[in-house]
């Protein structure tokens, strides 16, 4: 994501609360992860330390692309979320305008974060199901 946008940060905000709750998991934002090294290495691996990846292209930030292609790579559930407005008018680069992406807008913050609980619910259910089956 992008850093810096205020309504953005909100949005996160908020939602590490919720997926706590609702979920039982704690949404690590790199802003807030204080550990000597690269942050590149630091990334990566968060990454493949998490359960899933939400990623935002409301930006077309680059290292967001590049973020979630790794941890598509590594077989990691991603959820793309998109400000509402910014999707509607422009969707997302050709690479993901076929994913499942979420639209997020700051004055309908309730009905996006039940949106995102529920496709996280039926993500890492899939993927634990995937990975206990025998």
């Amino acid at each position: 994501m992008k850093f810096g946008d205020p309504e953005l940060d909100a949005i996160v905000d908020f939602l590490k609360e919720r997926i706590n709750q609702e979920l039982g998991f704690s949404l690590v934002d790199l802003r807030d992860v204080e550990r000597p090294g690269i942050i590149d290495d630091i990334m990566r691996m968060e990454i493949r330390d998490a359960a899933f990846v939400i990623v935002d292209l409301t930006h077309d930030n680059s290292g967001a692309y590049w973020e979630a292609g790794y941890a598509e790579g590594l077989d990691k559930p991603v959820v793309y979320i998109c400000e509402k407005n910014k999707f509607d008018e422009e969707s997302t680069h050709f690479d993901t305008n076929h994913c499942t992406t979420i639209t997020w807008s700051g004055d309908n913050k309730e009905g996006f974060s039940a949106r995102l609980i529920a496709t996280l619910r039926r993500g890492v259910e899939s993927q634990r199901s995937q990975r206990t089956s025998i």
